[in-house]
């Protein structure tokens, strides 16, 4: 009786050793799914077909791209972004005339004193775009930053 108690509880010990070891690929602490090297092939259970067999653990992430997510069309057919030309400013005359002095304000509405040999005639509230450099000349063309106007390009 004592040799059948002892092999009782070796079994019992090796069943619950068995049952509690894990391998770490299999139980690393991770809750992503198991590489498919590590899965169980197809043929170790044969009872179940490959189909009906779950691909991961119930909180798995998913594979594929985002949902909703879509790859572009192709190339963008106007620009993406606004680039402004070096050097080149636009916004609004606010003291117009035949020149050489006149008034100027960015989009952002920073004003400038604008000096220009060339004589264009410039109305107040035209939209335009200019070119302007730091003044050379210490001529005052009023309230502003003192630029000089190399070119002019009206935009309306």
């Amino acid at each position: 009786m004592n040799l059948f108690r002892t092999a009782a509880a070796t079994s019992l010990v090796v069943a619950l050793l068995t049952g509690c070891s894990s391998t770490p690929a299999e139980d690393n602490g991770i809750s992503v799914p198991s590489s498919p090297s590590a899965s169980p092939t197809p043929s170790a259970s044969p009872s179940v077909p490959p189909s009906a067999s779950p691909s991961g653990p119930f909180n798995s992430v998913p594979t594929g791209p985002p949902p909703g997510a879509k790859r572009p069309s192709g190339i963008p057919k106007t620009p993406t972004d606004i680039v402004h030309s070096p050097g080149w400013t636009d916004g609004w005359i606010t003291r117009g005339g035949t020149g050489p002095c006149y008034g100027f304000a960015d989009a952002d509405g920073k004003p400038y004193a604008v000096y220009s040999a060339a004589g264009t005639a410039l109305k107040k509230g035209e939209y335009v775009r200019v070119r302007l450099v730091p003044a050379r000349l210490r001529i005052d063309c009023g309230e502003g930053t003192p630029v000089e106007m190399l070119a002019v390009e009206r935009v309306r």
